[in-house]
């Protein structure tokens, strides 16, 4: 028997799931997409784009690009580096528009590599991070392959983020 309780509840639990979806569908969408290498046989001067492929506008309070690992010839291996720019801070990316990160972290070509880039955005007055992994693919020349993060990297990945920071703003501060 419908009752008018259940039929407001019916009606509201329509709307609030439907109010959720639309807070999910408007959250901020950032992609990054690697572009060709500035110096042939310089991956690292490889661009990464960040675009806004949201509906809303997006403010962007800091990039830092993780360096998990990089090999290079000579058995050099670097762990754990990280890399932050003021020109990567504090900016806001509309619908549809990008912002270009360029870091030239080391000259060499390697033999194996892995950028991160974590992103710190603002949305519905709280700050939130992403993560973009990619790991180098040296086919007939190297390329950034987008890989997914997992889970049990997370944690890590906010830990060596977290300390990058703190690392670039005193950096800054200094200047």
């Amino acid at each position: 028997m419908w009752t008018m309780p259940a039929i407001l509840g019916l009606i509201l639990g329509i709307v609030g799931a439907v109010g959720a979806l639309g807070v999910i569908e408007l959250r901020p969408q950032l992609n990054v997409t690697p572009q060709g290498q500035l110096a042939p046989g310089q991956p690292f001067t490889a661009p990464f784009q960040l675009t806004n492929t949201g509906y809303l506008s997006t403010h962007i309070e800091n990039v830092i690009m993780l360096y998990p690992i990089v090999e290079l010839p000579g058995d050099n291996k670097i762990f754990d580096a990280a890399m932050g720019n003021v020109e990567w801070d504090n900016f806001d990316v509309d619908r549809g528009e990008s912002k270009t990160i360029v870091a030239n972290f080391t000259n060499g070509m390697p033999t194996k590599a892995e950028i991160v880039l974590g992103v710190d955005y603002d949305f519905l007055w709280m700050k939130w991070r992403w993560f973009f992994r990619f790991e180098g693919v040296h086919m007939d020349n190297w390329q950034w392959s987008r890989q997914p993060i997992g889970k049990d990297r997370e944690q890590t990945l906010n830990r060596a983020m977290n300390n990058a920071l703190l690392q670039h703003q005193h950096a800054n501060q200094r200047h």
